[in-house]
């Protein structure tokens, strides 16, 4: 079933689910029962309302902190009667608005001026009716000068609240200190119900229906306190994931993998191209992991074997273990079977390809046990007169297994198939192969696949000119030379 089509039947058949955040790692996913059909989660009031968000990925790449605070609002909220202000670059107020946003359950703006007219816009937008300002306490004087939260907040026309950033506290450090926030930090019971009693109408339902099973995937970077917070305010979890690539670390595709979450959005400039985060959430959801203990075929140390069909696979796998340390060298040491798929001949032969290859039967014993035993598998493809993308081609059942990846000859290509001169390829023909690994991988959701290319600057005419894809790790075959 589609996760989409899926999300009312979930929600139907259970209300709550559990998700909290045990050092760092998503267990769970907390849900509030909802209407599968109203795309807008209404609080009890009705004055409180936050997204449900269709997408399964959303990317929020902004590096400036006002932008991305107010795209971070955009995107969670619909309605909120309350905003949470500070002013940009206030260092005092920024480690504590999440435990305030979550407490009073508002989305939290960025001012960069008194007259800010993104605050205005976006208050406007939510009708949102009061604003919490978070700030410092200023110098009693007549000549002080309104700080930009404050004087945004007013001309967006808020009724403004003033919190001092010294009511937030560390977790536990008060008796009667609200709910922790991520960071340790929490707002003083006592203060949150003296700001309660102050906004009296203006403030959410104390309980509001949230976002569920969202998940934020956050790519560390200064200035994203008051985005954050917004997301958290709004129901969603969030977990690093730093550089914004989750298949590189094995503990953040267990993260997606036990999480499942329905909804997962990249905070942070390494979300930036939403295709490939698109893939990196699909592949890390299957929880499917290399022998280099992440999603990435690359930093590893190949030791590998090569084999034919003809031999043994007890031989075979016996001959990639070996005592080396498994973490020495440039990366982990990945034991790799290089299985020859095609075999040079001397003769054209009844197809007109000088080339005899091996059947997808005869490969598959070989291919699953090497899996089984936790090795990489690479399918060698000697040249011949056909292309190289018609040789690749052959294999997809094998490679749509995940753990598979190819090694191409280009400088043992005939004649034929397009190509006048043997010997070498155009980089358009090695193109074609990236290409199609690369849409291999992304719709069967796959981790990162190999594609090892024999005398890869000499045999590729023009190979300058390759345009490489993040889902298809493009090496020289003498990465591979082992045991060969």
């Amino acid at each position: 079933m589609d996760p989409r089509e899926d999300r009312a039947v979930r929600r139907a058949l259970v209300p709550t689910i559990a998700l909290c955040l045990a050092g760092g790692l998503v267990v769970g996913l907390a849900a509030c029962t909802t209407s599968p059909d109203s795309h807008v989660q209404e609080a009890s009031t009705g004055s409180l309302q936050v997204r449900d968000l269709d997408e399964r990925t959303v990317a929020l790449p902004a590096t400036d902190p006002a932008r991305l605070a107010l795209a971070a609002s955009q995107l969670a909220f619909e309605r909120a009667p309350l905003l949470i202000v500070a002013s940009l670059g206030d260092d005092a107020a920024a480690p504590v608005l999440t435990a305030v946003a979550t407490a009073l359950h508002a989305p939290v703006l960025l001012a960069d001026g008194p007259d800010d007219r993104a605050v205005r816009s976006e208050a406007e937008r939510l009708g949102a009716l009061a604003a919490v300002v978070v700030e410092q306490a200023p110098v009693a004087t007549d000549d002080v000068e309104p700080s930009a939260a404050d004087g945004a907040a007013r001309a967006a026309g808020l009724r403004v609240v003033r919190l001092d950033p010294d009511a937030v506290v560390a977790d536990g450090a008060v008796d009667g200190a609200s709910t922790g926030a991520p960071g340790g930090v929490a707002l003083d019971r006592r203060s949150l119900e003296d700001l309660r009693d102050e906004l009296g109408q203006d403030m959410p339902a104390p309980e509001p229906t949230l976002m569920t099973e969202v998940l934020a995937l956050v790519d560390p970077k200064p200035g994203q306190e008051a985005a954050l917070a917004t997301l958290r305010a709004a129901g969603a979890v969030t977990d690093d994931v730093p550089g914004g690539d989750p298949g590189a670390s094995g503990d953040a595709v267990q993260t997606l993998a036990d999480a499942q979450a329905l909804t997962v959005i990249g905070v942070g400039p390494g979300f930036a191209d939403a295709p490939t985060f698109a893939w990196q959430v699909a592949a890390a959801v299957r929880g499917q992991l290399l022998p280099t203990g992440s999603q990435r075929v690359l930093p590893a140390r190949f030791d590998a074997v090569t084999a034919r069909v003809s031999d043994q696979p007890e031989r075979i796998l016996a001959a990639t273990d070996d005592d080396t340390d498994p973490d020495s060298g440039d990366g982990p040491r990945v034991p790799t079977l290089v299985l020859r798929a095609s075999v040079r001949q001397w003769t054209a032969g009844a197809n007109g390809t000088y080339l005899r290859a091996e059947s997808l039967d005869a490969l598959t014993p070989l291919v699953d046990a090497a899996r089984r035993g936790g090795r990489y598998v690479v399918l060698e493809l000697e040249g011949g007169s056909v292309t190289l993308v018609d040789q690749v081609r052959a294999l997809e059942p094998l490679l749509a297994r995940g753990g598979v990846g190819v090694l191409v000859h280009p400088e043992q290509r005939r004649s034929g198939a397009g190509r006048v001169r043997g010997g070498a390829v155009e980089v358009g023909e090695l193109q074609a192969v990236v290409d199609y690994l690369a849409e291999l991988v992304t719709q069967k959701s796959l981790p990162q696949t190999l594609l090892a290319v024999r005398s890869l600057d000499s045999a590729v005419d023009g190979v300058a000119g390759l345009t490489t894809r993040p889902q298809v790790a493009l090496v020289d075959a003498a990465t591979l030379d082992g045991d060969r």
